[in-house]
């Protein structure tokens, strides 16, 4: 039961689209968001600009969307899974076929764009 509740859990992760279009994303900043209540903060090896709605650690899932160092350009989405949530489900990233356990302690993160980190 553990398995089908795991897997149901990374098809919505993945099906569902949770973050704006193409269209918003390009006139989308760091900024902007902080200004609608977002959390914003430097995280990861690039110190990019990572973004979320409060810092909502504990939860299984946590949406976030990251830019450029100074904010300005959106780079993508990533979503963390809490480590006693994630068992082994893919996240097609930057080559990987799993999550990373790279970024917030105790999450695995898969990252909806092109990290560079191959």
């Amino acid at each position: 039961m553990k398995t089908i509740s795991i897997m149901i859990l990374a098809m919505v992760i993945v099906g569902v689209s949770i973050f704006p279009g193409d269209a918003n994303a390009r006139d989308l900043t760091a900024d902007k968001l902080v200004a609608a209540g977002y959390d914003c903060f430097p995280a990861g090896p690039n110190d990019w600009i990572h973004c979320l709605l409060g810092r909502k650690f504990g939860q299984r899932v946590i949406p976030v969307k990251v830019f450029s160092t100074d904010g300005s350009e959106f780079l993508g989405t990533e979503q963390l899974l809490r480590e006693d949530t994630y068992g082994g489900q893919p996240c097609p990233q930057d080559g990987l076929a799993l999550w990373d356990s790279q970024g917030v302690p105790g999450y695995y993160a898969c990252h909806h764009f092109d990290t560079g980190h191959h």
